[in-house]
């Protein structure tokens, strides 16, 4: 826990702590830090200075010509965090706002195949449908076919073929 308390305390210094943000500092330690770590990371900060990791990184990455910095610090703490949820939210993100972004979905359909079952689970919890039915909404043809087909690899959909 040393090392976590160490680690919060260089983020908050190269973010919060100072004038200016040494934002390749602070991804330095996101990106070296396993998984189980910076959930250590992310409890030693939120108990010295009140709010979580990504609260903080909401906070301080939220510049002017910061925003892929701060969607990918974001999506590496959500993966290390919270990856089901960050993978299904990803989902939602291709699907989101006018017309589908159909080469993430494919990427995110076929990358978090082995995680299918956890990321729909997740999905039905946070947005009250399937995968499937988010498919179906947004693709067609023969490519939604092959989406579908993929997906109930995993998680089988009963009755509903087109």
């Amino acid at each position: 826990m040393d090392k976590a308390r160490e680690d919060a305390e260089i983020i908050h210094a190269k973010g919060q702590g100072r004038m200016g943000t040494d934002e390749k500092g602070i991804f330095k330690v996101i990106v070296a830090a396993p998984p189980e770590h910076l959930v250590n990371i992310d409890k030693v900060y939120g108990e010295k200075y009140g709010y979580t990791l990504w609260k903080a990184m909401e906070k301080e990455l939220g510049g002017v010509g910061e925003k892929s910095l701060r969607q990918a610090t974001l999506y590496e703490i959500g993966m290390k965090l919270r990856p089901h949820e960050t993978m299904s939210k990803l989902i939602d993100q291709a699907c989101r706002g006018f017309g589908t972004d159909e080469l993430l979905l494919t990427c995110c359909i076929i990358r978090f195949q082995p995680h299918m079952a956890n990321v729909m689970a997740c999905h039905i919890e946070e947005y009250g449908k399937t995968i499937h039915d988010r498919i179906r909404e947004e693709v067609g043809g023969k490519y939604r076919n092959l989406l579908l087909q993929v997906v109930n690899t995993v998680w089988p959909e009963t009755g509903k073929y087109e």
